[in-house]
């Protein structure tokens, strides 16, 4: 690997500054098993600019020693950040290879799957059936709305609001918990999958790479089973309960947040 160059130093530090200001003052959701670390948007950056590796790993080792968690975050979270890291720079290379689009709807399942298991517990009653087609109805709608959005008469703005409102009306019967933790968390999971097929439907059909929306699964999957390897014990909580929260988590910070200032960086050529 070639010496980095002081633009991409710079960048990197940059990134670590970022990452650990937006944990730190963010710490009441950056920490423990209930997390949504606003700062793990940054982590698809490395899909950019190899400068966001060591960025990330920097940001996360000044955020978790003075997150208080102790040593087992302060030494094992910046090494599952600077894998995660890493694999979210080789789909960057793999993005290039024919074939490799069909990863890309993999966050838009994962995203509905976990939307509906916490709003719903997997509780099969008429109105959760009803809350899961609706809300996949709309999945399918807005895709078809991205189709049809050069063609003129204002179909595709239709087709996009009725099916943002039938995503929106799906949370309704899919609640079934009492836990306003994981309705909010199940709610925005369910926003961000909406958010997701808009995305790889707008970037295929423009012909952009799609790719782009595997970028973030990396920190995704590591943080939820490597974080929780040693966080279920720290706070005393099922592993897989666990993995469940920081995975929900993780996905919303990262396809959320982390793909639409994936796409603004990109378009604008910033770090690229």
């Amino acid at each position: 690997m070639a010496r980095f160059t002081a633009k991409e130093l710079s960048a990197a530090g940059l990134i670590a500054s970022v990452y650990a200001i937006l944990s730190l003052v963010l710490a009441p959701i950056s920490f423990a098993v209930y997390q949504v670390r606003i700062a793990e948007a940054l982590t698809v950056l490395p899909f950019l600019t190899r400068a966001a590796i060591p960025g990330l790993y920097i940001g996360c080792l000044l955020a978790n020693i003075i997150g208080g968690m102790g040593w087992l975050d302060i030494v094992f979270g910046p090494l599952i950040t600077l894998a995660a890291a890493f694999l979210t720079r080789s789909t960057y290379h793999l993005s290039r290879h024919r074939g490799s689009n069909l990863f890309a709807v993999l966050p838009v399942v994962l995203l509905w799957t976990g939307a509906v298991y916490l709003l719903s517990g997997l509780a099969v009653t008429t109105y959760t059936l009803t809350g899961a087609g609706l809300s996949a109805l709309s999945l399918v709608v807005v895709a078809l709305a991205e189709k049809l959005r050069a063609r003129p008469g204002g179909l595709s703005s239709v087709l996009h609001v009725l099916s943002f409102v039938g995503a929106i009306a799906s949370i309704a019967f899919l609640q079934v918990t009492d836990d306003t933790w994981l309705k909010a968390v199940g709610g925005l999971a369910l926003v961000a999958s909406w958010l997701a097929v808009l995305v790889l439907a707008r970037v295929s059909y423009s012909g952009g790479n799609p790719n782009l929306l595997i970028a973030p699964l990396p920190p995704v999957l590591l943080n939820a089973f490597g974080v929780s390897a040693y966080l279920a014990p720290l706070i005393g909580v099922n592993y897989w309960f666990s993995v469940q929260m920081v995975g929900v988590g993780q996905l919303i910070a990262c396809y959320l947040i982390g793909v639409p200032l994936l796409m603004a960086l990109k378009r604008r050529n910033i770090l690229g």
